[in-house]
């Protein structure tokens, strides 16, 4: 029988994780935006929209019935129940606000734009499950987080109660069980969240450590009054179903021995009682395991999901913390080489076989010290305003569902959903930004470059559209340039600069268009003004790894006299661009400074002068 021995310790703000990430910033200089407008480059031009032909109304599907709402950070669509919506949305938000409690920093990581599709009824959830997703009867999936670098979308399975899973060997705990194991949706909701914040970790968390970490917060007890981080279920419990089906056999047994016996789907419980009675597998195994993988996306009933929460809660929270000190060593180690054994072995002293020992007693004798949060009287977690659901437009649902589709790789589904609003008439701007980048994607320029115009005039909140949208403007200037010696004439620069501007202010900061900037300014006749070498010194300071924009600020500042600037940049760009050609590179540049001219002690950079507002 498991056993566990807790100490908890509550505080007023917890600093539960320390952030094992290296800081290289450059000063911070965040200089005011131009006040361009996207009409005044484009003349205030009326934009001829693109027709899709479609040669029957039947070739239509049928509208569908979503309810639609927005949180700050999220817009969601929702096929439930509005009372199942509200319910799971309020509980979200106390999570949220938990969240960052425990961990501010990573609440204030630069956010991504995350649409929530809640599957309620009609079995939607399997249409965005991506292709080779499954990984057999072996592990559940209940909920998808889907993500490319500009956006990220969760889908949650709230109709299924329970996954049948063939020769489930955990979460038994010695109960009988009926090969199905029951479904949390709110804690589905909870992990695909934590991972989409997780995920903006530079360099990425491993997915052993990326899930372990998960499915400690997402176990978190929270209340307005009360968090409870890392404590533990009792393992000897068993859920109101088993216990209901036990009951009712002892009664039957009673009267009839040939009953045959109720069984009930088994807990998805936490790694004390799930691995309590199940073999572990090796930790070079549970170490191997990718991001991508079908395993690392199906995590109820997942082994490898119980045993990579044991071994990161016992490295942290294990009563007197023995193995603290070498797991630092080992994540720190492990975002810069590969993971084998004998480094493994330098960081904690130990192999693996024994570590896996350790492992396994901790799960029989779970001894270790969890944390709390308690409010003081009358600044518990807040309730939230009122949550106000509506019938989501045609135009939303297409949008948020064509976007999900794509990334889950299913672009004809994906095409249908987002040119079926459009063909019937609607014209959000979002969904013409949506389907801009549809045919940026597809290939199609002209197409794109239209809808593009049309979604940036209406001043679209979408980065990737103002991007996309300078990018084929650039395009059509290399084609046809405008100056003398294949420079960009100033009316060219500033139509390819203008949009780049608007796309700084909107999440999530996207180190490609300061790029785009620096490489216009060099194509340019126009030379930058220093509120633009000030947005570059903002982008390095963001994206302090991209040398191709850290070699471009430092041209552009010798360009125009910034020589101070240049050498602060260049020296940058000398400590971390590899040997070879990217240090040639920087050292050339170097050599065409001023005599004397030497970086700011401590590689703080000289930042021109800020913009006027």
């Amino acid at each position: 029988m498991a056993a566990t021995i807790q100490d908890h310790t509550f505080m007023n703000a917890p600093m539960l994780f320390r952030r094992f990430t290296l800081g290289l910033t450059l000063a911070s200089f965040l200089p005011s935006l131009y006040a361009v407008d996207i009409a005044a480059v484009t003349g205030d031009a009326v934009v001829t929209l693109p027709v899709y032909t479609v040669t029957d109304a039947r070739d239509l599907p049928p509208p569908e019935a979503w309810r639609h709402t927005e949180i700050p950070g999220f817009e969601i669509i929702s096929n439930a129940s509005d009372r199942a919506t509200k319910g799971l949305l309020r509980d979200f938000d106390l999570f949220n606000q938990a969240v960052g409690i425990v961990w501010p920093a990573l609440i204030g990581r630069s956010p991504t734009p995350v649409t929530i599709i809640l599957c309620g009824r009609g079995g939607k959830f399997g249409a965005f499950v991506p292709k080779n997703a499954d990984a057999g009867p072996q592990q559940g999936m209940a909920s998808l987080f889907l993500r490319n670098p500009e956006r990220a979308t969760i889908v949650v399975d709230l109709q299924t109660k329970e996954l049948n899973l063939t020769g489930l060997d955990i979460g038994l705990n010695g109960v009988e069980n009926n090969g199905a194991i029951e479904v949390d949706s709110y804690k589905q909701l909870y992990r695909e969240y934590v991972r989409s914040l997780l995920v903006r970790s530079t360099p990425r968390m491993a997915a052993w450590l990326e899930e372990g970490l998960t499915q400690l917060l997402m176990d978190m007890q929270v209340s307005p009054t009360l968090i409870e981080f890392g404590k533990l279920e009792d393992p000897n419990t068993v859920s109101i179903s088993q216990a209901n089906a036990a009951t009712l056999n002892a009664l039957g047994s009673a009267d009839d021995p040939t009953a045959v016996a109720l069984t009930a789907a088994a807990e998805d419980r936490g790694f004390n009682a799930a691995l309590a009675r199940s073999g572990l597998m090796p930790l070079a195994e549970m170490f191997a395991v990718t991001h991508d993988s079908a395993v690392a996306r199906n995590s109820i009933g997942s082994k490898w999901s119980k045993q990579a929460t044991a071994f990161v809660h016992m490295c942290l929270y294990q009563t007197g913390q023995r193995y603290q000190k070498g797991f630092v060593a080992f994540i720190t180690r492990s975002a810069r080489e590969p993971v084998i054994e004998p480094m493994f072995k330098d960081c904690f002293g130990i192999g693996y076989k024994d570590m896996l020992l350790e492992v396994r007693g901790y799960i029989e004798f779970t001894n270790y010290k969890s944390l709390g949060w308690s409010s003081k009287k009358g600044e518990g977690l807040s309730a939230g305003g009122p949550l106000v659901l509506r019938d989501a437009t045609e135009s939303e649902v297409g949008r948020i569902k064509g976007e999900a589709l794509l990334l889950a790789g299913h672009a004809d589904p994906a095409r249908a959903a987002l040119i079926t609003p459009y063909t019937r008439g609607e014209r959000d701007p979002r969904l013409l930004a949506a389907l801009g980048l549809y045919e940026r994607e597809a290939g199609n320029a002209d197409r794109a470059k239209k809808f593009l115009e049309a979604a940036t005039a209406a001043k679209v909140v979408r980065p990737l559209a103002y991007l996309e949208l300078a990018r084929l403007r650039s395009e059509a200037a290399l084609a046809a340039p405008g100056a003398p010696e294949g420079k960009f004439s100033p009316a060219q620069t500033a139509g390819i600069v203008a949009p780049l501007f608007i796309a700084r202010l909107q999440p999530p900061p996207m180190p490609e268009l300061y790029e785009l900037i620096g490489d216009t300014y060099a194509r340019s006749l126009d030379k930058p003004k220093p509120d633009v070498l000030g947005m570059l010194f903002e982008g390095v300071d963001l994206n302090p790894k991209r040398l191709k924009l850290v070699y471009l600020a430092a041209q552009l500042c010798i360009n125009t006299g910034e020589f101070q600037g240049a050498a602060d940049l260049i020296e940058h760009g000398l400590r971390y661009a590899p040997a070879g050609p990217a240090q040639t590179r920087f050292a050339d540049l170097k050599a065409t400074l001023p005599p004397g001219t030497v970086a700011t002690p401590k590689t703080k950079a000289a930042t021109p002068a800020p913009a006027k507002s």
